[in-house]
């Protein structure tokens, strides 16, 4: 057994090495210290028999730290066990197959996903090891992951005066070249983040949440030390793009993320600010721009299209404009703001504003913007304020309720302030809150208003987010009857709070504060309060409060003891939207007889609540109504269907003991239903409900008993439907869902069987994505999907046709099909690619072909002129590419596992080429690049695994390369033209063994050179006399 020899002695340092690992994770159970550990490994190393499989089955496929590569049959119930047991003991997330275990090729995409997002991987060489194509497949997968980490990562820093476009110059970057990239985040106005409680913390989380593709990262992270070990172990491993807008000199780069070299090569950082010097300290790598300022034509048009709703002046006014453009000296936001103020104005007023302007010093930015704001009605403006210093990314239906209740006239005072572009109203779907957002410029003037309302006593200012000027406020008791807004955060255990602290706030409308305990009564104050927003330390205590005024209430507490303030809640006449959530609530609320309630969040309501009634009755005039993740005994008062306003309805892992299915039975009687997300496992729970018409959102696990009559629908999500769904219709019923944009399934068993009348879908879909549906063996014909631009079809193993490609002419982002096994005429006419001009991203991968055929399949690529990127893998019946001379603006093309490929085309044509990547293409025995001197702007090329090629032309021009991989090319016997390559910076030429001795001074001019990789025992050069030669190169091996 010379493996097990191999391994044992190997075993210490590998141990040791993962023991360090788990020493720096915050791990649940603190109470695994370093003797506990080796009391563990010692009773491991004693144990013997094979791993319980109830209670050491491998994790679910997700994020691991180490995968263990080996050969069931060789290593299974010996070293393989040991260490297994050993790191699940450890608390570490080990993933653990077998490849005797698995069943066909379905498997292989969760595999790749696996070691994808593992951290350390351990291979058991044994004695049949090579003999397994499994174990094989594995460790090339890792080998290549391993390369495509070495390398470095470049930081862009954009800088400009505030106003000048540099979040929107950004955000153009971040949506032309994000594609490109495995993850991405965008993290806008991280100044006014870092100023928050746990500012560093809060952006972490963000930025954690974003790549791990999380929508709210759950972990706890202690301190920034904590968050930075996150971001090392499980975010730096993916190829990202993250944008940090406006950040100031408070952002340290290596607090935040920790050490830039932590991240694979070519992910990319953008960071803007208006300080350059706060750029300039963050590293030697970081590429500065700055924002200019626009140019006088490029000026005026942006001025008239807001002054005009047109390109240029009217003759009349040309003067007028050309002079306040000039004024305005280039910068966007002054433009847009003075614009907006201007349309439909008289000329007499333009001329009264151009004097104004005139006045104003150039720098003077925030001075003119305000002109706008002096302009507003009083009402206007407190709306503006209460935006600029708590509202900023608020649904802005919520401070609606109070600015209502206010008399501040929420409806046609928001549309004046968006008008004169003050403010903007975001939302990425018609069918989420519409988020309120403004420029980080016009927030600086409004809060400076603030500011200037008492300069010395900040107490007396009417609004305070300071948590120093509140703190002081409070503790002091100062005379102030003019706040009225505060956000605050408070540590502490209430020491020196106490209710005649709150005496003084008889003005305060608006109360948002996140405190470890507050056990405070101010009951007898604050009665003018109409938004509270409480969020109470874990197990902390709640304060008293009144209810009388108030119109939004959200409390966001853990708290303990069995909170009675509940029951007060019904007193509340005014209230409109109610949100409640914490574990340790033990009762529903009594709901206002005022029956004034509009929006209802009842979250995380623990087991003691399984015993209580939740009594609708007085919900009458609800509108939105969400149920998640609570256990309650039954539904009294009524049913849902009698809420008739009800507009959104989400209902999601829900424990009841009886009667939710009589509560939902009448939901069809709801015409004004919009939204409908139902996510729980009673299978027979709406399996006969009919759905209202009116319904525009649907997300169910359920089969739909009336799909033909929801006329409105435009997005429907079926996800891990147990029950078989069949489609195919002979009345066509997809079709009459004429609205219908985004269809979605997953591990849904939808059922169509082959050779059956196929449906129609609704030519109104722009997106289509299919993931897991095991069942499926064919899909509705896609001919009439003229609108689809995004289609995705994944991991269906017994997929074998899709029918109408050819038809999907507005197909222009990704197209994915992989996990299938689609039959020779199906694949054909998918592969008809001159139908789709547009398509940016094409990926064909792991598609198996029936009936033996090995064909060439790619019929019109040639023609795909708006290919940005090409990958092409798993095809095996591949063996010559079309030309690709006329992909002009193809960027990034990989040809990966095509063991039958021997000729590439046209690849001198690609003249924006960037990366070049051919892997296990084992044919190609000569690489033929004519024209390679058009191809001016690569800069990657890398040739993996081509065992059977023999030469290369010369690489003398491709100029700008940087890196160049040619690993395990054992016949390859020379490379020329790499001495011309004065940008390079990484050459890997391991397992290229029969390479001609490369003379050092060849070398020795690649001054920008830093690692050289060359197979291990090999002659190819004299390693001394280049490092005299190259100070800064690293000579190294791979194994």
């Amino acid at each position: 057994m010379k493996w097990a020899v191999t391994v044992i002695g190997l075993l210490p340092p590998l141990l040791i090495i993962l023991y360090k690992l788990w020493l720096g994770r915050r791990i649940s159970n603190r109470a695994n210290n370093v003797d506990n550990a080796s009391r563990t490994l010692d009773s491991i190393a004693s144990a013997s028999g094979s791993a319980d499989s109830d209670t050491l089955l491998p994790l679910p496929f997700g994020e691991y730290e180490v995968f263990l590569n080996f050969r069931g049959p060789d290593t299974r119930y010996q070293i393989t066990d040991i260490l297994f047991r050993f790191l699940v003991n450890l608390k570490i997330r080990t993933f653990k197959d077998d490849d005797e275990l698995r069943k066909g090729e379905g498997i292989w995409p969760n595999l790749v996903e696996a070691i994808e997002q593992s951290k350390i991987y351990v291979t058991i060489f044994s004695e049949n090891y090579a003999y397994s194509k499994w174990c094989l497949k594995e460790l090339a997968v890792i080998v290549e992951r391993q390369e495509r980490n070495q390398g470095c990562m470049t930081i862009v820093g954009i800088h400009g005066i505030g106003g000048i476009g540099k979040t929107t110059i950004a955000k153009a970057v971040y949506n032309k070249v994000s594609p490109q990239f495995d993850r991405c985040s965008f993290v806008e106005d991280v100044r006014e983040m870092l100023q928050q409680r746990d500012g560093i913390i809060i952006l972490q989380k963000h930025i954690i949440s974003d790549i791990l593709r999380v929508k709210n990262f759950a972990e706890s992270i202690a301190n920034n030390s904590a968050g930075i070990r996150i971001i090392k172990d499980r975010v730096s491993r993916f190829k990202f793009l993250i944008v940090l807008d406006d950040v100031d000199e408070k952002f340290r780069f290596d607090k935040i993320l920790g050490n830039i070299k932590n991240f694979v090569s070519g992910s990319r950082f953008i960071i803007t600010s208006r300080n350059v010097k706060v750029l300039s300290t963050l590293t030697d790598d970081c590429k500065l721009y700055k924002v200019l300022e626009m140019n006088h034509s490029h000026a005026l048009q942006l001025f008239c299209n807001h002054s005009f709703k047109q390109d240029s002046p009217p003759s009349s006014y040309e003067t007028l404009s050309n002079d306040i453009v000039s004024v305005a000296a280039g910068l966007p936001l002054t433009l847009k703001v003075v614009g907006s103020l201007l349309f439909q104005e008289e000329k007499v007023i333009w001329e009264d504003k151009l004097r104004q302007l005139k006045e104003i010093p150039e720098e003077e930015v925030v001075e003119r913007l305000k002109i706008s704001y002096d302009t507003l009605n009083e009402e206007a403006k407190q709306i503006f304020l209460d935006i600029a210093c708590f509202f900023i990314g608020e649904d802005k239906d919520l401070p609606s309720y109070m600015w209502s209740d206010c008399d501040f006239f929420p409806i046609s005072n928001i549309n004046i302030l968006r008008q004169r572009s003050m403010i903007e109203i975001a939302s990425h779907d018609s069918h989420k809150p519409q988020l309120l957002r403004m420029h980080d410029q016009l927030r600086d003037m409004g809060r400076e208003i603030v500011r200037q309302e008492s300069i010395r006593h900040p107490w007396q200012r009417s609004r305070i987010w300071s948590k120093k000027t509140t703190l002081d406020m409070l503790r002091n008791k100062k005379e102030t009857n003019r706040v009225e807004g505060i956000r605050t955060s408070y540590e502490g255990d209430g020491e020196g709070l106490e209710k005649e602290c709150f005496m003084n706030l008889s003005e305060l409308r608006y109360f948002d504060i996140i405190a470890t305990v507050l056990s405070v009564d101010f009951s007898s104050y604050l009665l003018n309060l109409r938004w509270l927003r409480l969020k109470i330390g874990y197990g902390g205590f709640m304060p008293k409060f009144c209810v009388e005024n108030l119109g939004i209430l959200e409390l966001l507490s853990p708290v303990k003891d069995g909170w009675k303030g509940l029951k007060h809640i019904k007193m509340a006449s005014k209230l409109k939207v109610l949100k409640l959530s914490g574990e340790f609530l033990i009762e529903y609320p009594q709901f206002p007889h005022s029956r004034s309630l509009e929006v209802l969040y009842l979250e995380n309501f623990g087991p003691q609540s399984s015993h209580e009634d939740l009594d609708i009755g007085n919900l009458l005039n609800l509108k939105v109504l969400l149920l998640r993740y609570c256990e309650v005994r039954s539904i009294t008062g009524g049913t849902i269907g009698m809420m008739k306003g009800l507009r959104e309805l989400n209902i999601t892992d829900l424990r009841f003991q009886k009667n939710l299915r009589e509560a939902l039975a009448d939901i069809g009687e709801l015409q004004f239903l919009e939204i409908l997300i139902v996510e729980l496992r009673n299978e027979n729970l709406m399996l006969d409900t009919k759905l209202p018409p009116s319904l525009k959102v649907l997300v169910t696990p359920f089969p739909i008993a009336n799909l033909p009559e929801l006329l409105e629908l435009e997005k429907l999500t079926v996800n891990e439907c147990e029950l078989k769904i069949p489609l195919a219709d002979s009345s066509n019923m997809w079709w009459k869902i004429s609205k219908l944009k985004h269809l979605k399934l997953y591990r849904t068993k939808i059922t169509i069987p082959i050779n059956t009348s196929l449906p129609l879908l609704p030519s109104s879909l722009t997106t289509l994505h299919i993931d897991s549906c095991s069942e499926l063996e064919c899909f509705p014909s896609l001919k009439n999907l003229e609108n689809l631009t995004d289609l995705s079809i994944e991991c269906c193993p017994i997929l074998k046709e899709i029918h109408g490609l050819g038809g999907l002419k507005s197909l222009r982002t990704e197209l994915n099909v992989c996990g299938t096994t689609l039959m020779l005429q199906s694949f054909c006419r998918m592969i008809q690619l001159l139908m789709f001009p547009s398509l940016t991203e094409l990926t064909l991968g792991g598609v198996k072909i029936g009936n033996g055929y090995t064909e060439l399949l790619l019929d019109g690529l040639e023609s795909m002129e708006g290919l940005v990127r090409l990958h092409l893998y798993d095809l095996a019946s591949i063996r010559i590419l079309p030309s690709l001379s006329k992909l002009g603006n193809l960027e990034r093309l990989t040809v990966k596992n095509a063991p039958n490929l021997q000729e590439i085309e046209g690849l001198g044509g690609l003249k924006s080429l960037k990366e070049l990547h051919l892997i296990r293409c084992t044919s190609l025995e000569k690489l033929s690049l004519d024209g390679l001197e058009s191809m001016e702007e690569l800069v990657e090329l890398h040739l993996g695994d081509l065992t059977t090629l023999r030469s290369l032309p010369s690489l003398s021009k491709l100029g700008k390369l940087k890196r160049i991989t040619i690993d395990n090319a054992p016949k390859l016997r020379k490379i020329e033209g790499v001495t011309g390559l004065k940008y390079l910076e990484e050459l890997d030429l391991t397992g290229c063994t029969s390479l001609e001795r490369w003379p050092v001074d060849e070398l020795s001019c690649l001054e920008k050179l830093k690692i050289l990789y060359i197979a291990p025992g090999t002659s190819l050069i004299d390693r001394s006399a280049l490092r005299r030669k190259l100070l800064k190169v690293s000579i190294r091996s791979r194994f």
